[in-house]
């Protein structure tokens, strides 16, 4: 039997590359064990198309909104605009300091479903949420979508297909950055594509294994009964995406991503708005481990599947990709051929993601760089607020910076 020769100062990189890449693993056995479980239904099934039965569930979507009087009018066009239309959307107005709710009321006179809430202090996404649960009465699925996220026609009525199993608590979209127009923005754009792309890829993974390890906060949907069950979106964390998300499997419910509900959401188009964007979604994880402790063992899943194996490789993958570039300047060989291997399964994934986006790898390569720093930084900072006393994150929204000031 012929074996393959692996060069002896290659074996230890590629030995600890596989346990870097451990849960990129592990998602991928995932999908190919489900390919092949489905593959004698690809092959055998009647070419003549059954027409769906899906059931055309009743919707509400809640906005909560702070200074957003750039997006907030097309936002609430584009709920309305659905082949499966929401019976209400509620937009929540957290005492903005520009002109949204005067969008709000210019949208009201097109939309008659539209129902405005206004709060006199500023107190960020949870609360407002938890507002409009205690004060309206919601239709059967509630969707909560970000100000600045915008729905494509027909999201609402993908979404809302997973429901139909009654275990099914959560659905998450496909969510991606739109494009800004300024330098930093394009950078940060083309970058950071590729790396939310490659998370559905693996987010599908997840959900088969029911293992989410985080669905999309700006506009996943909800069955109405289970967000007034754990009393709203929790606080206590900089990502209350990631906290319900976790709540939701310990209660023993599925969470599922639905691939072909496609929103787009305005991130920010700035160095500095990127960086306190990253940097508050890396803490939020820190403090989802630190929140939840061992009530993450109820969901033995998603923490022996999706967190230990992510937190492992996030983890030695930053600190090998940043020390990597030190190293080269002691002993290159090992350097080299860590980024070589790297940029190897960088192109694989771009490859099979888009190829036309090969390209843009200077791009993707500086948001690598951008996201192993702050995912350090995160992991030290969440530490050492702990250490010094603190439990609990989160609160009023921040906006400073957050898009490009061309587009302010």
């Amino acid at each position: 039997m012929a074996l393959i020769y692996v060069p002896e100062n290659l074996t230890p990189i590629i030995a600890f590359l596989g346990i870097v890449f451990s849960s990129i693993v592990i998602d991928l056995i995932t999908l190919g064990a489900v390919f092949i479980w489905k593959l004698p239904d690809k092959l055998f099934k009647s070419k003549e198309k059954i027409p769906e039965k899906d059931k055309k569930y009743n919707v509400s979507v809640i906005i909560p909104a702070y200074n957003e009087e750039e997006n907030i009018y097309q936002v609430i066009y584009r709920a309305f605009s659905q082949t499966l239309k929401p019976k209400k959307v509620i937009v929540i107005d957290d005492n903005s300091t520009d002109n949204t709710l005067k969008e709000c009321l210019r949208a009201q006179t097109k939309f008659k479903n539209l129902k405005i809430m206004s709060r006199c202090n500023n107190s960020g996404k949870a609360k407002n949420i938890t507002t409009v649960l205690e004060k309206v009465p919601l239709e059967e699925i509630t969707i909560i979508l970000d100000a600045d996220t915008f729905l494509s026609k027909k999201y609402i009525e993908e979404i809302t297909k997973p429901f139909s199993n009654k275990k099914v608590v959560i659905s998450t979209g496909t969510s991606l950055p739109v494009k800004h127009g300024n330098f930093w923005g394009r950078v940060i754009f083309h970058g950071s594509d590729f790396s939310f792309r490659f998370f559905c890829f693996r987010k599908r993974a997840q959900s088969y294994r029911n293992a989410i390890s985080v669905v999309t906060g700006d506009s996943a949907a909800y069955r109405t009964s289970f967000l007034k069950e754990v009393g709203g979106l929790p606080e206590g964390t900089q990502t209350e995406d990631m906290d319900i998300t976790w709540i939701a499997l310990e209660k023993g419910y599925r969470t599922v991503y639905q691939q072909k509900a496609h929103a787009k959401s305005k991130d920010a188009g700035t160095f500095r708005g990127h960086w306190k964007q990253i940097v508050r979604w890396f803490s939020g994880g820190f403090q989802c481990l630190i929140k939840h402790r061992t009530k993450v063992f109820k969901a033995k899943s998603l923490l022996f599947t999706t967190l230990i194996p992510s937190y492992i490789d996030s983890l030695g993958y930053s600190a090998s990709f940043l020390s990597m570039i030190f190293i080269f300047f002691i002993y290159s060989p090992i350097a080299i051929a860590f980024f070589l291997t790297d940029l190897l399964f960088t192109l694989i994934a771009i490859i099979y993601l888009d190829w036309k986006k090969i390209i843009y790898l200077p791009h993707i390569y500086f948001i690598k760089f951008m996201w192993s720093i702050a995912y350090i930084y995160s992991a030290f900072k969440t530490l050492f607020q702990f250490i010094g006393g603190k439990r609990s994150w989160g609160g009023a929204w921040d906006r400073e910076d957050f898009y490009s000031k061309k587009e302010k």
